[in-house]
Order: structure tokens, then C-alpha cells, then sequence
């Protein structure tokens, strides 16, 4: 049984593809990906029916935030166990969290005026 019920778009058309126009619609669309998530099918649709595919950078620097939420996330599973086990945390793990949490916000800060000069704010 069909699910096209369920659907909005009930109409399905198969279409074809040179090994070239293939390469060339592939890149466009993993350039879009980069950015946000998109099918094929929302990108087939909007190309055709002419809507702009708006892409929004925002710099960010993801392997310095991975590293630096990782090292949150150690120093508070050490934290958690220290209190579970002695009732208590050292002033200088609380600070080395709250240090890490600050270099977080300054990059997230960092990326948003990066986007907002971008967009001309």
C-alpha cells in the first residue's frame, strides 16, 4: 500500500541525468549541504520551479568547539564522579570548567559577528 496519501507532493516523475549534468547538479547540491541539510527532492522542486536556495554561512570553527565541549564534557564527568565519591569538588576543577565554558562562548560569539557582518548588520 502507497504512503502518496500521506503526502503533499503526490506526483512522482523519474528523470535522467548525463554522467555529466549528474557531476555538475551533484556539486551544487553538496555546496547546499554544506550549509543545511537538503534532499534531492527539495532541490530538484526548487530549481525547477525557480525558488532561491538561500545559503547562510556561519564561520564556525567546528573542530575547536568539538575539542573544547570534549574537554568540558571530561572535566565535568570528573567533577560528578569526585562529588559522587568524596561529596565535593576542588575550586580548581570548577574553574577549569568555567574557564572552558568561557572559550565555548567567545567562539560562538566570534562566529555570530562573523555572520552578522556577512549579512550587513
Amino acid at each position: 500500500m502507497s504512503n502518496d496519501h500521506h503526502r503533499n507532493r503526490s506526483v512522482e516523475k523519474k528523470i535522467r541525468f548525463t554522467p555529466e549534468e549528474w557531476q555538475q547538479a551533484s556539486a551544487i547540491l553538496d555546496q547546499v549541504r554544506e550549509y543545511r541539510p537538503m534532499s534531492l527532492n527539495e532541490f530538484v522542486c526548487q530549481s525547477v520551479l525557480g525558488k532561491q536556495i538561500t545559503l547562510i554561512a556561519v564561520p564556525l570553527d567546528y573542530t575547536k568547539m568539538e575539542v573544547q565541549v570534549n574537554k568540558i564534557g571530561v572535566n565535568v564527568n570528573q567533577i560528578a564522579h569526585r562529588v559522587n565519591a568524596q561529596d565535593y569538588a576542588t575550586l580548581e576543577e570548577v574553574s577549569k570548567v568555567k574557564a572552558e565554558l568561557a572559550e565555548v562562548h567567545r567562539l560562538v560569539g566570534e562566529a555570530w559577528k562573523k555572520f552578522n557582518e556577512q549579512q550587513g548588520r
